[in-house]
């Protein structure tokens, strides 16, 4: 009986610093979305419906086919990488080494795609959903053949385009450039024919910037959230042991 008044207050502290923290997540959140839309919504005289007072330049009107190089890198000598997928909203995950009870072997392997440190790829009937990302493992992996992969060209910056690739403007024309009825399919041809506006490379840098570290913020609290959460399940587990 002694030990409840303690876990009362500590209960109370986790709730109040979890009330905050919601708050501060959402706060985040809602304006990255909002953010992302006005910075990403291209206006017909070459701007954004948001944009940054230190540029003013018009953007340059292209397609995601001009800033982007389509490949098919096959492993064709058949070696062992880490397994990949590409979800929609986690990007580049780990997958297991079987499918079902079917063991990878060589012949199975030499068909997947061969992915380096911060290429792209996505999945031509998820595109739509969110299934498309950049991977930044520190080494190489593989994932399906199913996957469309390409790179960006060196005057596109890759943060930049990772938020552009996600917009709602460009997510739109997943669709709209898609083939196919219940399930809508984007391989690449159609995909680089998205138009698209572009500004300079510094700006894009601020852009990619910015968003990064709101979203890094975002992770932070998130984190936060889940370690006062586990502090509480923790007394509450051993407390009255």
């Amino acid at each position: 009986m002694r030990i409840s008044p303690i876990l009362q207050l500590f209960q109370v502290v986790v709730s109040l610093k979890r009330i905050c923290l919601i708050p501060l997540i959402k706060d985040y959140a809602s304006p990255l979305t909002a953010l992302v839309d006005g910075l990403y919504n291209f206006l017909d005289e070459g701007k954004t419906l948001i944009r940054f007072s230190e540029f003013g330049e018009k953007h340059l009107k292209t397609t995601l086919g001009n800033i982007t190089n389509n490949f098919n890198r096959r492993n064709k000598e058949k070696k062992v990488f880490p397994m990949y997928s590409v979800t929609n909203d986690q990007g580049f995950v780990v997958q297991s080494e079987k499918f079902g009870d079917r063991e990878m072997i060589g012949e199975d392997i030499g068909s997947y795609k061969i992915i380096e440190s911060g290429e792209f790829a996505y999945n031509p009937a998820r595109i739509n959903v969110g299934s498309i990302a950049q991977y930044n493992g520190d080494f190489p992996c593989m994932i399906s053949s199913l996957y469309v992969c390409f790179k960006l060209k060196d005057s596109i910056d890759s943060s930049w385009a990772s938020y552009l690739l996600k917009s709602k403007r460009v997510n739109f024309y997943y669709d709209v450039y898609g083939e196919g009825g219940v399930r809508v399919y984007l391989f690449y041809p159609n995909f680089s024919r998205i138009k698209i506006s572009i500004p300079n490379l510094n700006e894009q840098k601020k852009i990619g910037n910015f968003l990064s570290e709101i979203d890094r913020r975002i992770d932070i609290e998130t984190n936060l959230q889940q370690k006062y959460l586990q502090q509480k399940y923790y007394l509450l587990r051993y407390l009255f042991i």
